[in-house]
């Protein structure tokens, strides 16, 4: 068992199944699924990836201390987890399915969405189209490609759709923290065979992005990394959870994004 402190709570990794598992009494989740292989049909670089069961990544939704949950509801958040196991469909390493956000009633962009790393590394594809509703081919206005190691942490900004990829060679586990009524929407990047930039392996051991040929693009894909923002809440190797607790009027920003579209960009350095 691999104690897992960046949770804010005791959580525990264990290897044999790559699941997480309460380390006390009090500490829980809402709901548990696990996404298979063939549950990313359609959404992989290599059309003939055929594998139909190997375990893909797994989710905890609402984990947490009982005793800690109303703290954040009373601001309509909610915190998970997701566990992307080791591995690749052909070259591409592993990843989440991808998504954009529903808007946010009344401010005309999305809601934004917090992203810290837990365990191993993760490459979040983050992109802003000009019509994800389009039946046709999106044009990809940008794209940030964001490596995030393990205590470091990212927000998603408004309007911008999102999948996270596990380029380590271990199990990645990372958690979020968002508005309880943002909603995700998978059918633009379903239709588009997923994100814009597929992670693949590269020869020398590492990634390499490459464009999905399914969109049009009106920029090129930008490589970046984290730093610390105090606006943001977001400090190397602190875990968001205990920050939350601490100031939670910090984290306004993730059901009223309105007021710190700056903010979102400054999070990021050229890599």
């Amino acid at each position: 068992m691999q104690e897992l402190s960046m949770f804010g709570f005791p959580v525990v990794f264990d290897p044999s199944d790559n699941r997480l598992v309460a380390n006390a009494a009090d500490v829980s989740y809402e709901a548990y699924s696990r996404k298979l292989s063939k549950g990313m049909f359609g959404l992989l670089a290599d059309a003939a990836y055929a594998a139909q069961d190997e375990p893909y990544y797994d989710f905890y939704k609402a984990i947490g201390r009982d005793g800690e949950r109303a703290a954040f509801a009373a601001r309509a958040l909610r915190y998970d987890s997701t566990v992307i196991m080791q591995g690749a469909a052909g070259n591409e390493y592993k990843k989440t399915a991808g998504h954009f956000h529903c808007e946010v009633p009344g401010k005309g962009m999305s809601y934004p969405e917090y992203y810290q790393v837990i365990k191993g590394t993760a490459v979040f594809v983050m992109q802003k189209v000009r019509d994800e509703h389009t039946e046709g081919r999106m044009l990809v206005e940008d794209c940030l490609i964001a490596e995030v190691k393990a205590g470091q942490a990212i927000v998603i900004p408004p309007n911008y759709g999102h999948c996270t990829v596990n380029v380590s060679d271990e199990t990645m586990v990372f958690v979020n923290l968002v508005a309880e009524n943002s909603q995700n929407d998978y059918a633009g990047v379903k239709r588009s065979v997923g994100m814009c930039c597929y992670i693949l392996q590269a020869e020398n051991g590492g990634y390499r992005a490459v464009k999905n040929p399914h969109y049009d693009f009106a920029c090129e894909p930008k490589l970046v990394v984290p730093t610390d923002n105090d606006v943001l809440g977001i400090y190397d190797h602190h875990p968001v959870y205990s920050e939350y607790l601490r100031t939670p009027q910090k984290f306004d920003y993730l059901t009223s994004p309105e007021h710190n579209m700056k903010d979102y960009f400054q999070v990021f350095r050229d890599k």
